[in-house]
C-alpha cells in the first residue's frame, strides 16, 4: 500500500477506534446516572463530560437552533436542541409544557434528559422544521413554532423514541438506534406486501 494510502486508512481506523471508544465511556456515564436515580438530588447529576463532548459535537450543535448564535451553553430538552441564554430565555418564557431548558453546564440532568439530547440535534431539528415550512420567511417569529402541531409531533415522538431507547438497556449510539428503527420499517413492508399479495391469491 503507497505511504499515502497507509495513513489516511491509519487515520480512518483510529477515528473509528477513537468513536467506539467515546461512545463507550458516554455508554457507562449513561448506566451510572441510571443506578442513581434513585440517590440523592432526585436522581438529577451535572452533564456527565463524555455525553457533553458528543452533545456539541453532533450536526447543528455549534449553533443556536433559533438565532443561529455560535457556542450555545443552553438546551430545550423537548426538543433535543441547543440555544443561546438570550433564545432560553424566550422558551422558559413558553412555558415548561411547551419547552423545557436547561443549562448544558450549570443544571443537573436525568438519565432520560441526556439521552433526549444524545438522540436530538440541531441539524435534525431544524430538518424538521424546513420540512414542515417552520422557517423564515414562511414564520417572522421562530418562538411560534414550538406551539405548532408539527412541532408537538416532533417532541412525542422524540419522547416515545428516547423511551425505547432508554429501554433497549446500554446506550449503543444514533446509528444503532436508527439502523434498528429502518429494519423494523423494512420488516413491517415487507409483511404488509405479503398480507397485499395472499389476499390478491385468495
Amino acid at each position: 500500500m503507497p505511504p499515502r494510502q497507509c495513513c489516511e486508512s491509519s487515520s480512518h481506523n483510529n477515528s473509528d477506534e477513537s468513536e467506539v471508544s467515546m461512545l463507550e465511556a458516554a455508554a457507562t456515564e449513561l448506566e451510572e446516572m441510571r443506578s442513581n436515580q434513585n440517590c440523592s438530588n432526585h436522581g438529577l447529576h451535572p452533564l456527565p463530560p463524555t455525553c457533553y463532548q458528543i452533545l456539541t459535537s453532533l450536526p447543528g450543535n455549534h449553533q443556536c437552533i433559533d438565532c443561529g448564535s455560535n457556542h450555545p451553553d443552553w438546551a430545550t430538552v423537548s426538543y433535543g436542541a441547543l440555544l443561546c441564554l438570550q433564545c432560553s430565555g424566550k422558551h422558559r418564557s413558553l412555558g415548561v409544557k411547551t419547552s423545557c431548558v436547561r443549562s448544558i453546564s450549570m443544571d443537573n440532568w436525568s438519565h432520560s434528559q441526556v439521552l433526549s439530547m444524545l438522540e436530538g440535534g440541531n441539524t435534525q431539528l431544524a430538518q424538521f422544521f424546513e420540512r414542515h415550512a417552520l422557517v423564515p420567511p414562511n414564520i417572522n417569529d421562530t418562538d411560534h413554532r414550538y406551539k405548532t402541531k408539527a412541532a408537538r409531533f416532533y417532541k412525542e415522538h422524540l419522547s416515545l423514541h428516547v423511551q425505547k431507547v432508554s429501554c433497549g438497556g446500554m446506550y449503543q449510539g444514533r446509528e444503532a438506534s436508527r439502523s434498528t428503527k429502518q429494519q423494523q420499517s423494512k420488516t413491517s413492508s415487507r409483511q404488509q406486501q405479503q398480507q397485499q399479495q395472499q389476499q390478491q391469491q385468495q
